[in-house]
C-alpha cells in the first residue's frame, strides 16, 4: 500500500470495517467519495 492509493469497497459497512483494519495497522485514511477511501499517511509500527 502507498499514500494516495484508493480504496474502492462495496458498501458503508465494508469501508467502516476496511478503515479501523487499516487504522490498526498505522494507516490512515480519509474517506473521498461514496464507498472510497484514500490512503494518506503510513506510520511504522
Amino acid at each position: 500500500m502507498a499514500i494516495g492509493e484508493i480504496i474502492a469497497c462495496t458498501s458503508a459497512e465494508d469501508l467502516f470495517r476496511k478503515a479501523e483494519d487499516l487504522q490498526e495497522r498505522g494507516i490512515q485514511t480519509v474517506f473521498v467519495a461514496r464507498n472510497t477511501l484514500k490512503i494518506v499517511q503510513i506510520n511504522e509500527k
